[in-house]
Formats: structure tokens, C-alpha cells, sequence
């Protein structure tokens, strides 16, 4: 077995948490059975729960949620414990190989 050979350079910063530097993205319609909630300011930090949920319900999961909102990975930078330049993926391939598919 051949030792792992770093493909690139790394880079030295680390993303940071979404608690921190919240994510920008764009929300997809949901079925009319969820619909989103937002644990942070500014609608960021979103969840998706269930329609049905009475307001008083939603309420206590929200708070919950609120509560432990460091323990909920958003991004790869949330979840502690693993080093975001482990998580990338890179093919090394050979050269002059040819690409084979096996059944």
C-alpha cells in the first residue's frame, strides 16, 4: 500500500462555523407538509420541520434546537472533530492509464 501524498497545497485557514459566518443559500420549495424555520438572525441557520406541529409545539423544538445549535452541521466546518481537508475527495490517477469499468 502506497503512503497518501498531499494533492495540493492546503490551506492554513479553516472555514468557519456557521454560528460565526452564517451560509447563504437558496431555499428549495418544500412540500406542504414541512416548511422552514430559522435558528439564527436574518432568516440563516435553517431547519425544515414538519407542517403539522402546533404552535406551541414548534415553539419548545425551536428553543430546543436554539439551545444546541453548535451540535447541528450545516457545513463541514460545524462538525467537530474532523479537519475540513479530510473531507475532500481526490482522484489520483496514473498516467497513460485507460478507464475500465468492471462488473
Amino acid at each position: 500500500m502506497q503512503p497518501l501524498e498531499p494533492v495540493g497545497p492546503l490551506s492554513t485557514s479553516l472555514p468557519k462555523p456557521s454560528t460565526e459566518e452564517p451560509l447563504k443559500l437558496e431555499l428549495k420549495e418544500l412540500p406542504s407538509t414541512l416548511k422552514y424555520s430559522f435558528l439564527g438572525e436574518n432568516k440563516t441557520l435553517h431547519v425544515i420541520l414538519s407542517s403539522d406541529f402546533t404552535p406551541r409545539h414548534e415553539e419548545e423544538v425551536i428553543h430546543l434546537l436554539k439551545e444546541n445549535k453548535k451540535a447541528i452541521g450545516w457545513s463541514m466546518a460545524d462538525i467537530k472533530g474532523s479537519s475540513p481537508h479530510m473531507c475532500e475527495h481526490h482522484i489520483n490517477l496514473i498516467e497513460r492509464s485507460k478507464p475500465s469499468r468492471e462488473p
